[in-house]
């Protein structure tokens, strides 16, 4: 059975939900998408991986070493042909770096251009991290950049009420933000806005020049999503919604359930 709600499910935002939300609804986008695709394109899910220094708390260690060790032969040095001995001098100290960690990052749509694998579209859902200020959300908008610098087409799907927006002024206040962006007009943004009481709103993909943008509705990929990982019987549907709705949707949104709960047990 389909969520109860029109639109986006307020409640598949629930950080216990979202992680595994996030990737199937994903999934379940390639899957409409590839169709829909014209040869010679391909929909694939990538994550972005990177390294980072380790945080250290004191910063790096130094250290005075005892005993330096050189190659040689005889006391201390090597001799060379001439006849001359070089003396390795100890180091005033050894530094010792921060490790090199590597993170990946949740899962993306990349479209490629199967000829020579390169992204046409990338299509994000952002995540908890790309909304609150801090790393994460500076090395997504790094990578957007990017993204659009090198002529590649953004689809920017936020389903998450809290956090901070992208920052893309001026927009509607909203719940729920769709911001389309053309690599060829990258200066111009495409946004869907919606409220938890709407229905999704279908939106166009870019592609190539040559080729017209496919549609994409997200709500039948939200339904296969939400029916797949069966999160009707997981979801307490008395309890508020996390993060919590605003008092005239709650309410909204009770009435709703209560209708919902009514039709289930006929």
């Amino acid at each position: 059975m389909p969520s109860p709600f029109p639109g986006m499910d307020p409640y598949l935002e629930d950080p216990a939900f979202w992680p595994g939300f996030h990737t199937t609804l994903l999934t379940a986008v390639r899957a409409a998408l590839t169709p829909q695709l014209p040869p010679g394109f391909y929909a694939e899910l990538e994550q972005h991986i990177w390294f980072r220094e380790e945080a250290a708390d004191d910063g790096p260690k130094f250290r005075k070493p005892d005993v330096y060790v050189v190659e040689g032969g005889g006391r201390g040095g090597k001799t060379h042909p001439t006849g001359s001995t070089v003396v390795g001098s100890p180091p005033t100290l050894t530094v010792t770096l921060p490790k090199i960690v590597r993170e990946v990052g949740p899962h993306t749509i990349q479209i490629r251009d199967a000829r020579n694998r390169r992204v046409v579209t990338a299509i994000e859902l952002l995540s908890p991290s790309n909304k609150e200020p801090g790393a994460d959300r500076d090395r997504y908008l790094l990578k957007r950049s990017e993204f659009v610098a090198n002529g590649t087409h953004m689809v920017e799907i936020d389903l998450l009420r809290s956090g901070h927006r992208l920052p893309i002024r001026p927009v509607p206040d909203g719940d729920y933000y769709v911001y389309v962006t053309d690599a060829a007009y990258y200066d111009e943004v495409a946004v869907w806005v919606f409220t938890v009481r709407d229905p999704i709103p279908p939106f166009p993909v870019p592609l190539t020049t040559d080729h017209t943008p496919v549609v994409l509705a997200l709500r039948p990929c939200l339904d296969r999503a939400y029916e797949e990982a069966n999160y009707g019987p997981r979801i307490d549907y008395t309890a508020p919604a996390v993060p919590r709705l605003r008092k005239p949707d709650a309410e909204w949104a009770a009435d709703l359930l209560k209708k919902h709960s009514k039709k289930k047990r006929k």
